[in-house]
């Protein structure tokens, strides 16, 4: 015998929802689309961007786009913001990729948020040339390369990190590791002869203060 499927509170509750709302077929479908997120983000980011863009929620009862998101689709705002942020990146320089989501069998996978989120800061902010970028658009909208893919491919490329802020970089790392030397060895019972501890506190104590300083 199969086990019945375990919803949570926001579930049950949206699922409550979708039928009280059954009546209005845009609502239900975008309120269905909200709780496959995590499988359908380009299809509920582009059913936000209808009903922002059409002003939707004011018919359905709400006093603004966040109270909408926030109170029937239990989205953040940040969340909704990053959703309709990465849509309309595609559909400015990607279109192809929305018009594959609304197919039924896909040419190529449809790319992650984080994905699309990580070609459209490299687009506007990144330092790379008009190939490079054409090479990332490809990886990401065609040959389905995810964001950790292309950030340990083109991150350096793409964001360019300074000598200074490498030093830096290191600079905290060192500090960091340096805290947590120093801590172990102060913890009651720590194998190290209180000599050596006092040792140690001491030499971490003089890099602390050089490379702080």
């Amino acid at each position: 015998m199969g086990t019945s499927k375990i919803l949570t509170k926001t579930d049950r509750q949206m699922e409550d929802q979708i039928l009280a709302v059954s009546s209005d077929p845009v609502r239900a479908d975008t309120l269905q689309k909200a709780r496959a997120f995590k499988r359908t983000w380009l299809e509920l980011a582009e059913a936000l961007n209808r009903a922002n863009d059409k002003k939707l929620w004011e018919q359905w009862g709400f006093s603004d786009f966040d109270a909408y998101c926030r109170k029937e689709l239990h989205l953040r705002g940040s969340t909704v913001q990053k959703l309709l942020g990465s849509y309309r990146f595609l559909e400015t320089s990607a279109p192809r990729v929305i018009e594959r989501a609304r197919n039924d069998h896909y040419e190529a996978p449809i790319p992650s948020m984080q994905t699309v989120e990580f070609v459209e800061k490299a687009t506007r902010e990144g330092h790379a040339d008009e190939e490079t970028l054409a090479t990332i658009h490809r990886g990401a909208f065609e040959e389905g390369l995810e964001k950790g893919v292309l950030a340990k491919k083109f991150g350096e490329l793409v964001f360019p990190v300074s000598p200074s802020d490498r030093k830096e970089k290191q600079r905290a790392q060192i500090a960091a590791a340096a805290r947590r030397l120093s801590s172990l060895i102060a913890e009651d019972g720590a194998p190290v002869p209180k000599a050596l501890a006092i040792k140690v506190e001491e030499v971490v104590g003089e890099l602390l203060e050089k490379i702080e300083n």
